[in-house]
């Protein structure tokens, strides 16, 4: 009889599972994937900027390493790809699934199976910026754009997540090169 009731209850609770609460259970798990495709790729990189000088010493070039920005795309996106495609576990709320305003956010996970279909996109961004007197700053910005959609009957929902990661940082003292460089080697 326990065992019946529990069931009708979980059945109606996923019943009113909103789209909206589907869409960020499903945002949520996409962003930590991101996140953490991120962190395991900066681990296995080092530096992706050299500053060359002249021979007074004085900054005559910020070089981005395009070879390992490159590579760093190719293991994000190659990580992304694994994680973000196929039947995934997200959780929500058991008070959310009550309707009740007092209970909204609490209580333990209720699973939630989704077949997601995702696709990811990575763009690198370079700027020279004031930093003070007679200084400036140099970055490198990397920005994951994802779209995911979830094709299960029960909880189709679709989302799009975008975040960026500052790569580097460089601030030079003296003049301001008047470029930044992509090294092709």
């Amino acid at each position: 009889m326990v065992l019946a009731g529990g069931a009708a209850f979980c059945e109606w609770g996923l019943g009113s599972v909103s789209e909206e609460l589907t869409r960020e259970a499903a945002r949520g798990y996409v962003l930590a994937q991101v996140n953490l495709a991120v962190e395991e790729a900066m681990k296995e990189e080092g530096s992706f900027v050299a500053v060359e000088n002249d021979e007074t010493g004085k900054p005559v070039a910020v070089v981005a390493d395009a070879a390992a920005l490159n590579e760093l795309r190719s293991q994000v996106l190659s990580r992304l790809e694994k994680t973000l495609n196929g039947s995934v576990t997200v959780t929500v709320p058991a008070g959310s699934l009550t309707g009740m305003a007092l209970l909204n956010g609490r209580g333990f996970p209720v699973p939630l199976k989704l077949r997601l279909e995702s696709s990811a996109d990575l763009s690198f961004q370079t700027e020279f910026g004031s930093a003070g007197i007679n200084q400036s700053c140099h970055r490198i910005t990397m920005t994951v754009t994802v779209q995911t959609y979830s094709q299960s009957k029960r909880f189709e929902t679709q989302a799009q997540v975008e975040t960026s990661t500052v790569l580097a940082e460089t601030v030079l003292v003296g003049t301001v090169p008047q470029s930044g460089l992509f090294n092709t080697g």
